[in-house]
């Protein structure tokens, strides 16, 4: 019996415009084939099991042709992989080539399903300030490829310069000039307002308008490329009272992250809803850990520890899935003090029914000593759920009169994709010490001597400390070592005022 294949558009390219029904899938995959205009960033939502599959496509360099790609979606479902994805920018089928994906999975008998996403056509033009329609200058919009198939007829341009409504064409930036001209020489009128956005919906986007005498120059002039969305009509005017997304305060900022830990960045989530374009680098990739003896014990004298302490979300759900592995569930925790480092562990708890008795901001052994000290008494048992590293670095540090157990349930192992290009960082942000050592550890003896040149910020003290015992320079340093502290760091670096 085969596997099943989803064919799911990932949106015209900001990680947010994902469709929620897309991320459930995502994060159910045993297998993605992707393309290369997919946001890294919607890949780290995958299972640790997952195998990537690139089948990317450059302009006029198709290393996979699309026949190859289709044998590679048939095999991996008949592999018995449970679920293929096909991750495509923007819609499956609007120019994406999903429904000849879909044919060939119908011809090989394997079931499939199709997750729209949301075209670039229409919302990479919103995102450029550019209705598609308007009740003042157009009732209609019309897609057009500007990539035709090799031996097709060529577009009928008498119809289309006759069009009253939008003209929106796509994967068209190498026939700009054939464009604008066919339409002046078909009847559209020289003057008709047109626009190019450039990689629509990112940081990094630019948009140059005109009309469709001037647009060409203006692209020249600017070297505007690929990916492009070429748009002719007067709903271009609007552009100025409607361009929300290129008027955020941290727009055009390229900010690397380091990751301290694995798990959603509430920073990033931050700078990119400021207009900011975030890497998160190098990943990190959750490791399992099970120790059977150790387990048995654990759970076999659970109810003696007053106190658990968890470090993290990822080793709530670790917790709670080996609780139930014992025939045991919430009920065993009754009467055992809950203590969460971190909003993200808070919310975790509640996602399996409980609530933090108490919550510390950061997994500081001085902050969850202040904060701690009033529950632990003499010979107070405290078991310690997190990472290997976490659990074992606590157990030793934390010292008192409390007796403390360290429970191991994953490690965190990096993962750093090449090639990784750091010039095209403004700034690079450390939020933690363990974001400092992570990042070192894997660049390169070149890379880490242009880190040099870089503006590094710092989220406070301790990480200032590990940066220059780094031999690197701060540059910066947050006030308090909040996030909110870095992003106001961020803002006055480009000028602007923290948000109210």
């Amino acid at each position: 019996m085969s596997g099943k294949v989803v064919l799911i558009g990932a949106g015209p390219g900001e990680a947010g415009l994902l469709t929620v029904k897309a991320l459930e899938f995502l994060r159910q995959a045993d297998v993605i084939v992707y393309d290369r205009l997919v946001d890294p960033v919607l890949l780290q939502e995958r299972k640790q099991d997952c195998d990537l599959i690139y089948v990317g496509k450059e302009p006029s360099h198709h290393p996979i042709p699309q026949a190859e790609i289709e044998q590679i979606l048939v095999n991996q479902a008949k592999l018995n992989k449970k679920l293929v994805i096909r991750l495509k920018s923007g819609d499956p089928y609007v120019f994406g080539r999903g429904g000849e994906e879909g044919e060939a999975l119908y011809a090989a008998g394997i079931p499939f399903e199709v997750v729209p996403g949301v075209t670039s056509a229409i919302g990479g033009l919103a995102y450029a300030g550019i209705p598609v329609t308007h009740r003042d200058f157009a009732s209609s919009f019309h897609v057009i490829t500007g990539h035709l198939k090799e031996g097709s007829d060529p577009l009928d341009w008498t119809s289309l310069a006759r069009l009253e409504g939008t003209l929106i064409f796509l994967m068209g930036m190498t026939q700009l000039p054939s464009i604008c001209t066919n339409l002046i020489q078909h009847g559209r009128r020289p003057d008709t307002a047109a626009a190019v956005v450039e990689w629509a919906s990112r940081s990094r986007q630019r948009t140059v308008t005109g009309d469709l005498t001037t647009i060409c120059g203006k692209v020249a002039e600017e070297k505007i490329g690929a990916p492009g969305l070429i748009v002719v009509g007067d709903v271009v005017k609007l552009r100025d009272k409607l361009n929300f997304f290129e008027r955020a305060p941290l727009f055009r900022k390229h900010i690397l992250l380091p990751r301290a830990r694995a798990g959603r960045s509430e920073l990033a989530a931050k700078i990119t809803a400021l207009g900011g374009e975030v890497t998160l680098y190098p990943g990190i990739r959750i490791e399992k850990l099970h120790d059977p003896a150790q387990m048995n014990a654990i759970m076999a004298s659970l109810p003696e520890y007053e106190e658990i302490l968890f470090t993290s979300a990822e080793a709530v759900s670790l917790f709670i899935e080996a609780l139930l592995d014992y025939g045991k569930d919430n009920r065993t925790l009754s009467g055992i003090r809950l203590t969460a480092i971190g909003k993200q562990t808070k919310e975790k708890l509640r996602e399996y029914g409980l609530a933090a008795d108490s919550l510390i901001a950061r997994r500081s052994v001085e902050i969850i000593r202040q904060a701690c000290a009033g529950n632990w008494q003499q010979g107070t048992k405290v078991l310690l759920a997190g990472s290997a590293k976490h659990t074992a670095q606590l157990a030793e540090e934390l010292g008192g009169d409390a007796e403390f157990a360290a429970l191991p349930l994953y490690r965190e192992a990096l993962e750093a994709e090449r090639p990784f290009d750091l010039n095209r960082y403004d700034i690079v942000c450390f939020s933690s010490s363990a974001s400092v050592d992570h990042l070192l550890s894997v660049l390169s003896r070149e890379e880490q001597a242009l880190l040099r040149s870089k503006k590094l910020l710092s989220i406070g003290p301790m990480t200032s400390r590990t940066i220059r015992e780094k031999g690197l320079d701060v540059y910066r340093e947050a006030e308090a070592a909040l996030p909110d502290s870095l992003i106001e760091l961020l803002l006055e670096e480009a000028g602007e005022v923290m948000p109210t």
